[in-house]
């Protein structure tokens, strides 16, 4: 017997529990597939665990520090399987709280593959048995998978972040293919954790999405603490050596390391969907319009199955706008520009809406070190600046980089600035607490008309008193 439901959705990650959550909350009855864990890959492979492990290398690295506090530490070390089982711990207290509140608001979950069998009846296959699944609405979230590239990963010595996150030990060494978001952080944490890492990118810059001058002050840290980083060139040959694998690059150059971690992209998990049954177009990943409605209009697909983003909030922002289209509320789309992205290095990196080499017309461009603030000086934390980008004809800040400590926090005053509309002479009045970060975000508008309380204005013709 077939269940039925007012709407399926097929992924269990921040988009799709996003999307059930608000569905239920309408009165729909709906049904949420999993074919893993509940929760997806941001919260047992991706998002979570890797941060947990972020907080982990940031406080060995401010111990290594402490001397710079007047403090001094004798006896330390880093236990990894009792970190691993730190992460295990967060993640189950995670998903076990995630899925309480699933039932409470009265979402069924169905565990299982989920395939189309028409476009509006999915079969369901769980330990070898189908069932089909009718539904009046479905939301497509299944995410994407590791691209290994010309190589294969056998998650022993050629790892993606599963195999690399999954290690009971930590490597001795490590080449890290490609320099996005995910080697990076991965090469932030475990250089500090004593691995000796090697980054290789085939772009110019690390972070090839990113500010250049902002990736400019990570590049500098990693080269400090021991990261070989080698960008514009690629790996032309991987193969296992008596030291784990050995690598060829592009210009020739040879060498070896205990593990690879290769992070050049991902790949739209949309195979096992059988999409031509449902008549739903695809490309690399679903086909959606501006309102993340497939071909077929009872069906949406939103997060990385649509060749997206990465972003485990941007997933979750289209999962509530791709429900709310599908029962014909005023349609919304997402404009890029108003998501916020951050990199969990050390420092981290974090920006909203335009980068100062896309802003084709003049803007006004202000940046403020966090050197300069007294809050910086008491944590040993002066590295990094933020940069405010502001239109010149309106005043509002059209774009915001932030490089330093807690910059993934500090970001979201420029996001509300952005989202309320908040003019840069606005936000430079804002009265913000002293002695704290935020104080970079208000100096840097104040900078902006010669106002700011922290470093000196440009020279002005003197005027009478």
């Amino acid at each position: 017997m077939s269940r039925t439901c007012d709407l399926a959705v097929v992924g269990s990650g921040p988009g799709g529990y996003a999307a059930a959550l608000t569905a239920a909350r309408r009165g729909l009855r709906v049904c949420l597939i999993e074919r893993e864990q509940w929760g997806g890959v941001c919260l047992n492979i991706g998002c979570i665990p890797t941060k947990a492990l972020l907080s982990v290398s940031h406080l060995l690295r401010r111990v290594r520090q402490a001397h710079r506090l007047g403090i001094t530490v004798h006896g330390y070390e880093l236990d990894y399987p009792a970190v691993r089982a730190r992460n295990e711990r967060i993640v189950t207290t995670l998903r076990r709280g995630l899925t309480d509140l699933l039932h409470r608001e009265g979402v069924e979950l169905v565990a299982g593959t989920a395939a189309f069998d028409s476009p509006q009846r999915l079969i369901v296959t769980h330990e070898g048995h189908p069932q089909p699944l009718e539904a009046k609405r479905i939301v497509l979230a299944t995410g994407a998978r590791p691209l290994s590239g010309p190589w294969t990963f056998d998650e022993q010595r050629v790892l993606s972040y599963r195999g690399l996150l999954s290690l009971p030990q930590l490597p001795a060494s490590l080449l890290i293919i490609g320099g996005g978001v995910i080697g990076c952080e991965f090469a932030s944490v475990l250089s500090v954790f004593g691995t000796t890492v090697t980054i290789v990118e085939q772009q110019p810059q690390l972070l090839p999405a990113e500010d250049p001058e902002a990736v400019r002050w990570l590049t500098r840290r990693f080269e400090t603490e021991g990261v070989t980083v080698l960008t514009g060139t690629t790996v032309s040959r991987l193969e296992r050596s008596s030291a784990g694998i050995s690598a060829t690059l592009s210009n020739g150059t040879q060498f070896e390391a205990e593990r690879c971690l290769i992070a050049i992209g991902q790949q739209p998990h949309i195979d096992s969907l059988r999409l031509e049954a449902a008549s739903v177009r695809a490309g690399r990943g679903v086909e959606v319009d501006a309102w993340l409605r497939t071909s077929q209009p009872h069906i949406a697909a939103i997060g990385d199955c649509i060749e997206g983003h990465g972003l485990a909030h941007w997933a979750s922002a289209e999962g509530t706008r791709a429900v709310r289209n599908l029962l014909g509320d005023p349609p919304e789309s997402l404009d890029p520009l108003d998501v916020p992205r951050t990199v969990f290095t050390d420092p981290e990196l974090a920006h909203i809406g335009l980068l100062e080499s896309q802003a084709r017309e003049a803007v006004r461009v202000s940046r403020f070190s966090f050197g300069a603030l007294g809050k910086s000086h008491c944590d040993e934390e002066t590295e990094g600046f933020v940069k405010l980008l502001v239109d010149p004809a309106t005043d509002r800040i059209r774009g915001a980089t932030i490089v330093g400590a807690h910059a993934s926090s500090l970001i979201h005053y420029a996001v509300l600035a952005i989202h309320q509309g908040v003019t840069a002479k606005q936000l430079a009045r804002t009265i913000t607490a002293h002695p704290t970060l935020p104080e970079g975000i208000t100096e840097a508008a104040a900078s902006l008309y010669g106002e700011s309380l922290a470093v000196a204005s440009r020279p002005k013709a003197n005027h009478p008193a």
